[in-house]
């Protein structure tokens, strides 16, 4: 009875600062992104967001359209139909989509929270309750606090990020939870299969998000591996020894999960490359070979653990300084102090558990970021947003040991406010750095001139910094960025394109041909290119190649409205009015929605064929077709008002 009276007035206690600890935790995550509310979409939300018209309709085509695999895109579906919710409320105020954000990362923070209790619980049986509970507590809120989070929250088009870790951690949850309701309950069998129905679908989401997700099986069987060593467990102050099954006998026992959990793994690494091969996501090997790319490697898996640890300016671009040659000294202190901290994290299993665990949590989480397959990005905050979790477990760890350490020298309480003082100075000072870091992302000028100011050799800070000058209309500026973009790295060839537009406009043709074709033959399969590549010879008033440019797409795609528009503008230019009219009206009738077609149309019935009724009947059709758009509604309203007067 008395060891029944402890564990309930335990339970009681637990229940109590759970719902105090949750509310506490809310008011944090929510509250240290407030100062977000005010920024705008940047320039990497513009292809996600802003011109993403797949985002513009909830209606079950358009979901379908979403959740349908097209080769040479992204594939996160739950991502886009986030966006397509928050469109449907807020339309393009970019203030509804940060709060889609805020509300996952206060869910994600949450899930933390019960997970790092159970997690200390099964890994930790020697501890007493109350450690666990302030394990939760201490490791939550550091992870809520942490300022490398800011990018995966503030920006709107890492919403794959948030949309992963809740569900990724939701996933976790439910596995660890009916692990434990399984051995409770009376029907085992009915328990587990209905709590592993609830992981497989939260991984399935998890993986919808971002396909990133696939690591979570491993994850799972890192977890298994962990408990296979428990010998005990505390029962108030008695030690009870306890049997638990190897992680072998696991396996045998859960085979159809585990199967079907690899499967959905199998299942979206194909995709994940097959979208990387189409969309140009494989970068050449980093060094020329694939060893050389190899070694790159461990210096991105300790410089990630070092955005965690001593990190304190964050940017939205990194530089990593690799030695020359590669194969040096620096690389060689690098792969062994790699292969130091593998080794004393397997030798941890038999003692210390938790070290074991975090530790292959954080490397397997962070395993598709590696760059073992070359990606375009070596390091980003956003990569270790679910990798955090194991370094803010550990903290939470090191905080209650410190909190429960006595020496006959000082006091009972003293190490206790010790721990706490020094929590409260870490929580504040991660809570300052977030707050600032929320400003840096307050517009595209803000975000890229700081990162181009603390990382000047970052191919992406100068790439998107030129972008910036670029659609201010500072040509000048934005070369000077955009040349060092691609001195950095040469096969940018987004950097490329918009050189060739900027070299256009500012009548240095040869150079901007040049620029536009390299990037043609850089990637080959993008139109975009291409139609900019018309744009400067219509430009160049070299008409007939510009036509060539656009029927040669046209060919590929004859649906495509904008392709249509372009031409007729071009034979609009070249005085052929008739070619350019029935360009116009296909253009009209594959989007009729969009208002310029109409525009032109009007205009050239109004100034070149002299045919006053048919240029008010396409103005009248442009205002019906795009009523929202006011400003260009209105002057169509002016124009036939004028055209009215003068009859």
């Amino acid at each position: 009875m008395g060891i029944r009276g402890n564990i309930s007035n335990d339970n009681s206690h637990w229940s109590r600062t759970k719902v105090l600890a949750l509310f506490l935790l809310v008011l944090l995550a929510g509250g240290l992104y407030l100062n977000s509310f005010g920024n705008l979409f940047t320039n990497w939300d513009d292809q996600m967001i802003y011109s993403n018209y797949q985002i513009r309709s909830l209606d079950w085509e358009n979901i379908h359209h979403i959740f349908t695999y097209v080769r040479g895109s992204t594939y996160q579906p739950v991502r886009v139909l986030s966006y397509a919710v928050d469109y449907y409320f807020w339309g393009l105020n970019p203030l509804g989509y940060h709060i889609t954000n805020i509300v996952f990362y206060i869910l994600t923070s949450i899930m933390v929270f019960f997970i790092l209790h159970r997690l200390s619980t099964h890994l930790r049986k020697n501890a007493p309750p109350d450690s666990h509970e302030r394990v939760a507590l201490f490791g939550a809120f550091l992870f809520a606090a942490h300022p490398v989070h800011v990018e995966a929250v503030t920006w709107l088009a890492a919403r794959k990020e948030g949309l992963q870790g809740f569900f990724f951690f939701l996933a976790f949850y439910l596995y660890l939870k009916g692990r434990e309701e399984g051995k409770k309950s009376l029907r085992p069998n009915r328990r587990k299969f209905f709590y592993l129905a609830l992981v497989l679908f939260s991984f399935l989401l998890a993986t919808l998000s971002k396909p990133a997700a696939i690591v979570f099986p491993a994850v799972l069987l890192l977890y298994e591996i962990s408990l296979k060593t428990n010998k005990s467990i505390r029962v108030g102050t008695t030690v009870v020894p306890t049997p638990d099954h190897g992680w072998m006998d696991f396996l045998k026992r859960h085979w159809f999960f585990i199967v079907f959990s690899v499967f959905i793994s199998f299942i979206f690494t194909y995709i994940l490359m097959r979208v990387m091969l189409d969309a140009g996501g494989i970068k050449p090997y980093r060094g020329g070979t694939f060893f050389n790319n190899l070694l790159i490697s461990f210096y991105v898996f300790l410089y990630n653990i070092k955005l965690l640890i001593s990190t304190i300016n964050y940017s939205a671009a990194y530089t990593i300084p690799v030695s020359n040659p590669i194969l040096g000294v620096r690389t060689l202190i690098f792969i062994g102090f790699t292969f130091l901290l593998f080794g004393l994290s397997l030798w941890s299993l038999k003692k210390t558990k938790v070290i074991f665990f975090s530790f292959f949590f954080f490397f397997i989480t962070l395993l598709p970021y590696l760059n073992i397959v070359p990606i375009s990005t070596l390091l980003a905050d956003r990569y270790v947003f679910i990798a955090s979790f194991s370094y803010c477990f550990l903290l939470g760890i090191c905080f209650d040991q410190f909190y429960r350490f006595r020496n006959k020298r000082f006091s009972g309480n003293f190490f206790k406010l010790l721990s706490i003082a020094l929590f409260l100075f870490v929580l504040v000072g991660y809570s300052l750095m977030t707050i600032r870091q929320n400003q840096i992302w307050e517009n595209s000028y803000t975000l890229w001139a700081d990162a181009v100011e603390k990382y000047p050799e970052s191919n992406t800070a100068n790439a998107l910094m030129g972008v910036v000058y670029m659609e201010l209309g500072m040509d000048e500026k934005a070369v000077g960025y955009l040349e060092k973009a691609i001195q950095v790295l040469s096969y940018d060839y987004q950097s490329r394109n918009n050189l060739g537009i900027i070299y256009g406009r500012l009548e240095q043709p040869e150079k901007a041909l040049k620029e536009l074709m390299t990037a043609i033959w850089l990637k080959p399969e993008d139109d975009t290119i291409k139609i900019n590549l018309s744009v400067f010879y219509q430009r160049q008033k070299e008409y007939q190649k510009a036509v060539e440019v656009l029927r040669y797409l046209l060919l590929k795609n004859n649906h495509d409205a904008n392709l249509h528009f372009r031409l007729g503008l071009v034979y609009k230019e070249m005085g052929q009015y008739d070619a350019a009219i029935s360009e116009l009206i296909k253009a009209m009738e594959l989007a009729p929605q969009i208002i310029n077609p109409y525009e032109e149309l009007g205009n050239i019935y109004l100034s070149k064929v002299k045919d006053i009724e048919k240029a008010k009947f396409y103005y009248s059709k442009g205002i019906e077709a795009a009523p929202k758009a006011k400003a260009r509604v209105d002057d169509l309203r002016w124009m036939i008002q004028d055209l009215e007067s003068h009859r």
